[in-house]
């Protein structure tokens, strides 16, 4: 599950490479992005660009009573990959 030491991490990647939008606002635009793709209960990639920093989301969206839930697995920013596993929709 997401914590506080993967979100400092994920801050001071955000920094490194010039991000300059909030983590969380990253990952909503990730699982925004994923559900947006209309597949269901398969594991999906989507490359987003920040800036001229590239982020690989891999996540799996489901359908729970009529709403769509993305569970974002994982975060690879250039070479560093964080491990997410929650909920953003």
């Amino acid at each position: 599950m997401f914590n506080e030491e993967t979100y400092e991490e994920l801050e001071s990647e955000f920094e490194k490479n010039h991000i300059e939008e909030e983590v969380e606002e990253v990952l909503l635009d990730l699982a925004e992005a994923l559900a947006d793709k209309g597949i269901l209960d398969k594991e999906l990639n989507l490359t987003e660009s920040y800036g001229k920093t590239q982020i690989v989301a891999t996540g799996i969206c489901t359908d729970e009573d009529g709403e769509v839930s993305v569970l974002i697995k994982q975060i690879k920013i250039g070479k560093k990959e964080f491990e997410i596993n929650d909920y953003f929709l």
